[in-house]
């Protein structure tokens, strides 16, 4: 196999995309299975069709990575979307797409799984087998290409994709797509062939297949895998590995209950993973250990369809806020119906920290949420948004869809509704009001799969109602894209004929479409398509289903009868209520039988604490005598040079809350390990010389610092050599970037020798050859292409601005730049004696404070500005590690006269 390094590949052309170091891999906790001459693995690529910002947020995506590669016979990699720009640089280089952990082309992988969590992202599943070089039909593909297959939400009707994927998983993957995979995997060490398998995965009752019958398949209904212990076993890690950059959702999550109890008629979710299942409170306990010690999150989401409907969740809530408060954990519950949203629940989710109020409203006439089977009680949500504004909440985000199956009459429609409704609501409340209003989709397997989708046009204006009608500063609305909703109705309700428009719209150019900004310049591709369809598009989307019609969707169950759904769809009509599920409920959907039912157990639990946690809590600087500063340096290559100084101050802040490490914290409501970085790097530019420091309230030895970090932290990014001085808070510390010199480099032109003189000879370089710039160059005399750079702080960025004037081209187009070394500002002889005397002063007379500023500021005017004569300034400048170094001296005597004289005054006093 020709596994690709980008690294290698594009060298600094890195830089001319977003977010480079999302296509380099190499994050913490990935997992590397390296190939060998002898390598028989079975090579499965977990792929996500949206970019990575988006990608790994998603916990499918880890379950799978992780669950996958817990089997040794598989290496499971992962690859995601990728922007325009990163499309371009492919094509540049004439290189397909390819994983992140070894770089294996996708074209040459036994299997490729898309996770389908929303319909849109299938022109991402195009770009990216095209982009990897992956015949986009099915029936093109050969023995030497990968299986297509794709599971999840978005792909409970397969007939629209039907031309692209070979298979498709139908269910949870803990329900046994591992075990099929595994299988497969032994089948093809023993020699099947790509017909075999396919074989093979067809019989698999929970996988959908087009044109499957008995005699083909075993089965003419793909029905859905459900993971019957969940709650009960541990799950699958599904945090793990650490993202490169900050992806869209940046907190721990923990899945403390799946499916719903509610049965909302609307809600596709809510059917696709019944039944209600609770996990253990010592579970939850586990997996939160895990994401604060071995991940660093302090912020973490308890998830569920409706987390409310937790057992006792009020009890958990205390539970886990007593344990992990003192190391600044907070918790929320970001799904919650408003009749199950409590007072002493609030106050819970504000112990640590405040998160978001938001409420799902859906619709607000009390007729209409019977229809819905949901009630949404007007007075309690008063009552909690008041309450919350006491508690220092002052916004709240209400959502709301429009297009749902009500009976509507002049006087009343779901827009004025909906208006009349928030008015009144912000009179009462004064509550500053964010409002999401989106359109209503019939999704397959709900009770409302049959009704008819609205207009654009009939979106377009009831949205323009909601806007135009709520006044702007009480009120800020967003609206869902009516386009977004139009082709959403496309992908999720059409057929088979779906996917010749699909590709059509693809090979016009349709990308990324479930971004609003890029669907805007999408439309017209998909206009296009629409309109050489060859049959009525929009009156397939549109449309209203018979009860009795076949639908596309048919040959997938996932568990409830058809049956049901009818008898959901007259209660709707009756304006009746579906009770809750429980285990002994009286309206079964078919889900349930002796393997599989609602677990919900509310009997108290004891939680054993963990052995392996960490004791590590947040403190505050305050009024501590004695500190200890860690001056340390680090290198950022392999790829580090790619990670942005935002991902790189969050890799070192979870590194310090995983290793256990006595740093002392930020004050505020959110605080944060005291860190420090001399400079920021500019993206590209490697180094082995970045400076940084914290402050300890206890002693280290820097060895330890430097393994408990270095554990923790991307092998691109390691720390080198610490020094660990204690220091008082009777002076101020000096900042890191105060002492800031300069910086030496190793520039390595990609021009000829000539050409790299000619600049030198030009006026342009003059600035940084005079003497008094105080820069210095040396050539490299082998062959002139490295120049060893010497660059005063100032003069850094518009050398590298000249540069690019000079050659009309992008820095890294011109040279590859490595920091060699970080130079700290000179000191002055005899400084040491000077502040000694005057400080010993100081403490002896404690009135004399004007004195004590009248020293800092000399320390400040001595040891950390460049002298008047810049040449000796130069001459003498010096490595961090130095000038702290003396510094320290200076800490250990003031330390030292301090506890001299409080020893002086305790003796006093006892005499």
């Amino acid at each position: 196999m020709n596994l690709i390094n980008p690294l290698s590949l594009f060298g600094n052309d890195l830089c001319s995309v977003q977010n480079p170091s999302a296509y380099i891999g190499g994050e913490f906790g990935s997992v590397v299975k390296n190939h060998t001459s002898s390598d028989d693995l079975f090579n499965y690529c977990i792929a996500f069709p949206d970019v990575y910002t988006i990608g790994m947020a998603n916990q499918a995506i880890k379950i799978i990575y992780n669950g996958l590669n817990k089997k040794s016979n598989i290496r499971c990699e992962r690859v995601f979307a990728v922007e325009t720009d990163f499309e371009d640089l492919l094509k540049k280089h004439d290189a397909p797409l390819y994983t992140l952990e070894t770089g294996m082309p996708l074209n040459q992988v036994d299997m490729i799984g898309f996770s389908i969590g929303y319909e849109l992202g299938i022109t991402g599943v195009l770009s990216i087998l095209d982009l990897g070089r992956v015949p986009l039909l099915k029936k093109d593909r050969g023995e030497s290409d990968p299986i297509v297959v794709a599971g999840g939400c978005g792909a409970t009707n397969p007939a629209p994709f039907s031309d692209f994927f070979d298979a498709v998983f139908i269910g949870e993957a803990e329900g046994g797509m591992f075990e099929l995979i595994e299988e497969l995997a032994e089948m093809k060490k023993n020699g099947t062939g790509r017909a075999g398998l396919l074989q093979r995965l067809s019989e698999h009752p929970s996988i959908w297949t087009e044109g499957m019958s008995e005699e083909k398949c075993g089965h003419s209904v793909a029905r859905r895998a459900i993971w019957s212990d969940f709650g009960k076993l541990p799950s699958v890690e599904s945090f793990m590995p650490l993202p490169n950059v900050k992806p869209v959702q940046d907190h721990g999550v923990v899945e403390i209950m799946r499916g719903c109890p509610n049965g909302c008629r609307f809600c596709h979710a809510g059917v696709y993973y019944r039944p209600q299942r609770a996990k253990t409170k010592q579970l939850i306990f586990d997996d939160v250990d895990k994401l604060v010690n071995e991940a660093g999150y302090r912020e973490i989401s308890l998830t569920s369809l409706s987390s409310a409907d937790y057992p006792n969740i009020e009890d958990l809530l205390d539970d886990l806020n007593a344990r992990y408060k003192s190391q600044n954990v907070s918790f929320q519950l970001p799904s919650l119906k408003v009749n199950s949203f409590s007072l002493p629940l609030l106050e819970k989710l504000s112990e640590v920290r405040k998160s978001g109020l938001t409420f799902a409203v859906e619709t607000p006439e009390e007729a209409w949420q019977l229809r819905l089977n949901k009630e949404v009680y007007a007075q309690h949500l008063v009552d909690v948004i008041l309450d919350a504004k006491k508690r220092g909440w002052n916004k709240a985000k209400f959502y709301f869809m429009v297009g749902l199956p009500f009976p509507e009459t002049e006087e009343l429609t779901e827009e004025k509704a909906i208006v009349d409704f928030l008015i009144d609501l912000q009179n009462r409340t004064r509550i500053q009001c964010n409002i999401n209003v989106g359109t209503f989709i019939p999704k397959p397997h709900t009770a409302y799969q049959w009704v008819r989708q609205i207009s654009p046009e009939e979106s377009e204006r009831k949205l323009s109602y909601i806007r135009d009608h709520l006044p702007r500063g009480k009120f800020h609305v967003g609206t869902h894209d009516i386009n977004t909703s139009y082709l959403e109705g496309l992908l999720s309700r059409g057929d088979k004929r779906a996917g010749k428009v699909i590709l059509s719209a693809y090979k016009k150019g349709a990308r990324l479409d479930a971004w609003e900004n890029h669907l805007r310049e999408n439309l017209k591709h998909w206009e296009s398509a629409f309109a050489e369809a060859d049959f009525d598009v929009k009156e397939s989307i549109l449309r209203e289903r018979g009860k009795d019609e076949v639908l596309p969707w048919d040959d997938v169950s996932l568990g409830v009868s058809k049956n049901f759904y009818k008898k959901e769809w007259d209660k709707n009509e009756k304006e009746e209520l579906t009770p809750k599920c429980k285990p002994d409920c009286d309206h079964r959907c078919g889900v349930c039988n002796n393997k599989t039912c609602v677990n919900i157990d509310n009997k108290p639990q004891d939680v054993q604490k963990n052995t392996q946690s960490s004791s590590n809590s947040v403190y505050p600087e305050w009024n501590i005598p004695v500190m200890y500063r860690v001056i340390f340096q680090f290198t950022k290559k392999n790829g580090g040079e790619y990670i942005s100084h935002l991902s790189q101050i969050e890799f070192f802040n979870r590194a310090v809350l995983k290793s256990s490490l006595p740093v002392i914290y930020t004050t505020g409501f959110n605080p944060l390990p005291r860190l420090e970085f001399a400079s920021t790097l500019s993206l590209g530019i490697s180094s082995d010389a970045e400076i940084a420091s914290t402050v300890l309230y206890e002693n280290i030895t820097e060895s330890d610092f430097i393994s408990s970090l270095n554990r923790h932290l991307p092998s691109s990014i390691q720390i080198q050599k610490a020094f660990v001085f204690p220091v008082t808070n009777q002076r101020r510390r000096e900042s890191l970037s105060t002492g800031l010199w300069g910086n030496v480099y190793e520039y390595s032109f990609k021009c000829p020798v000539g050409e790299v003189k000619h600049f030198f000879d030009s006026e342009l370089s003059k600035p940084f050859l005079d003497e008094s710039s105080l820069c210095e160059f040396s050539f490299d005399d082998s062959d002139g292409s490295k120049v060893l750079a010497k660059l005063l702080f100032q003069k850094d960025r518009p050398f590298r601005n000249a540069l690019e004037e000079y050659f009309g081209k992008k820095i890294w187009e011109i040279v590859t730049i490595h920091k060699i070394q970080t130079l700290a500002k000179p000191d002055i002889t005899g400084w040491t004696s000077e502040i000694n005397a005057a400080y010993q002063s100081s403490l002896e007379n404690m009135k004399k404070h004007s004195e004590m500023l009248e020293i800092n500021a000399r320390f400040k005017e001595k040891i950390l500005k460049p002298e008047e004569n810049m040449k000796a300034a130069n001459a003498n400048a010096i490595s961090y590690f130095e000038l702290y170094q003396r510094i320290a001296l200076v800490n250990k005597e003031l330390i030292s006269q301090r506890d001299s004289l409080m020893e002086k005054k305790a003796d006093k006093k006892r005499m």
